[in-house]
């Protein structure tokens, strides 16, 4: 059993009297969170944004040790001093705090552990928002919270894990799935599954799951999604893909373990690049184009691995998809430089889409916003035969938001919205997204152990 589940450890600074301040605040209009992992990107990132944001109160953190230990930064500090910063309490297990007064007046949790507890994490979440849901009339009782979660990517690294958290979330009372799109009693609302604005629809109403990949929330993100949707590239046949990071000083450090070793369950054939950075690439595209324009069933991968920890740095990968539209995919951690140094060097994307009727172009370096647009190349008509559109004019190259200031990304934003109660929040990379992401890297893996092309588990079921 994952330790941040059940591990029983003495509390430091619980009190009743913050279980009656976590709900006065809930009810004064902030959103109450809960950190899941006080690791490096949480006190880098999650818990300085969350702190800015006069919307939001830090309800509590949960982490299975006392003082998080980070290669990636060695200045972590203990959890005590951060309940002193945050104001807020702390727990050693999330079963400790789903059992207290304060785990039940929790609007959202942010899972920011290491890759492979995500999914007991996840599961015990969702099971949390489905007994809030059952034992409030399905949501009608007067101080109904759904349980709502933002993961860290990847959503898992197991195939079997990420179809358990899909089938977990789909299979609600008010929501079944067909064709890709989400049912709510029987009729099909307007969005997709992918991007559904009516929260009642999300996890049968028992809160929204949102995995953090910020890219996909950015407005280019939406934009690309909206052309592909409107039928202006035609139907999606070829898309290549490449992701350059300058992070070979972790992948090449035996020291960082969980960047580059397999697990102990026995379902991890590699680790390193793929799982670490391709997964914003794959995602940004799955959710782009949407849930039915590219199902991944077959894919052939080579690999190159890191002689100090045998971790891959770099891959090139064929995927082809149910529809018979093909997928090359290519990416490096060699790429010079330090994505966190000061300053920090850019990571160099390259997205091109093809459809029967035009392509979408975008490429850029992430920290240079003028290095690149989203570009529309035409092919719908003679006389604007492949004539270039920019989409979102006023915006550039944005991938990954990676800044440490203001009060985080867009997905988080759309997180506290949906913590909020706001129906119009922004689910950029649901569970079909992370699943679809799961099963491509997988594939990935097993066919650079194979040297053959690898089926792709569960392709046919979703």
């Amino acid at each position: 059993m994952n330790s941040l589940l059940h591990r029983t450890r003495p509390r430091a600074n619980i009190a009743r009297s913050l279980a009656t301040k976590a709900s006065a605040t809930s009810s004064s209009g902030k959103a109450n969170i809960v950190l899941v992992g006080a690791g490096w990107w949480s006190q880098g990132w999650h818990l300085p944004h969350l702190s800015r944001n006069d919307k939001v109160h830090i309800t509590a953190i949960v982490d299975s040790t006392s003082h998080p230990k980070s290669n990636l930064n060695p200045r972590l500090e203990p959890l005590q001093t951060l309940a002193s910063r945050y104001n807020c309490p702390i727990y050693h297990s999330l079963d400790d705090l789903l059992k207290d007064p304060i785990g039940k007046s929790v609007d959202g949790a942010i899972v920011c552990t290491p890759h492979s507890t995500h999914y007991e994490i996840g599961r015990a979440l969702i099971e949390e928002g489905r007994k809030r849901y059952e034992a409030s009339n399905c949501g009608t009782d007067d101080g109904y919270r759904p349980m709502n979660v933002l993961m860290e990517k990847p959503m898992t690294t197991s195939v079997r894990q990420a179809k358990e958290l899909h089938d977990l979330l789909m299979d609600r009372s008010l929501t079944k799935v067909s064709d890709g799109l989400a049912t709510v009693d029987g009729e099909k609302p307007e969005q997709t599954a992918s991007n559904n604005t009516n929260s009642s629809a999300i996890g049968g109403g028992v809160g929204c799951f949102l995995i953090n990949h910020s890219a996909n929330y950015r407005p280019q993100a939406r934009a690309a999604r909206a052309l592909i949707e409107s039928g202006k590239l035609g139907t999606i046949r070829h898309v290549s893909a490449f992701f350059a990071s300058p992070l070979s000083w972790i992948f090449d450090d035996p020291s960082n373990i969980g960047w580059n070793e397999p697990d102990d369950s026995g379902e991890m054939l590699g680790n390193g690049f793929a799982w670490g950075q391709s997964s914003h690439l794959l995602a940004w595209i799955y959710h782009v184009a949407g849930s039915t324009n590219l199902v991944p069933s077959r894919v052939y991968c080579s690999m190159t691995t890191s002689e100090a920890t045998g971790a891959d740095v770099s891959h090139a990968a064929t995927v082809t998809c149910t529809n018979g539209a093909t997928f090359s995919l290519s990416g490096t951690s060699l790429l010079p430089g330090n994505a966190h140094s000061d300053p920090p060097v850019g990571k160099r994307i390259k997205i091109k889409i093809f459809g029967t009727k035009g392509a979408l172009f975008y490429s850029g370096n992430d920290r240079d916003v003028s290095s690149g647009k989203l570009e529309w190349l035409r092919g719908d008509c003679h006389d604007n035969m492949g004539a270039v559109e920019i989409q979102c004019p006023d915006l550039g190259f944005e991938f990954e938001d990676l800044d440490q200031d203001g009060i985080g990304p867009e997905s988080l934003q759309s997180f506290i919205d949906a913590c909020l109660g706001r129906d119009d929040y922004y689910n950029g990379a649901d569970v079909l997204v992370g699943l679809r992401s799961v099963q491509t890297i997988d594939g990935m893996y097993r066919s650079h152990a194979s040297g053959n092309a690898e089926t792709v588990k569960y392709f046919d079921s979703h």
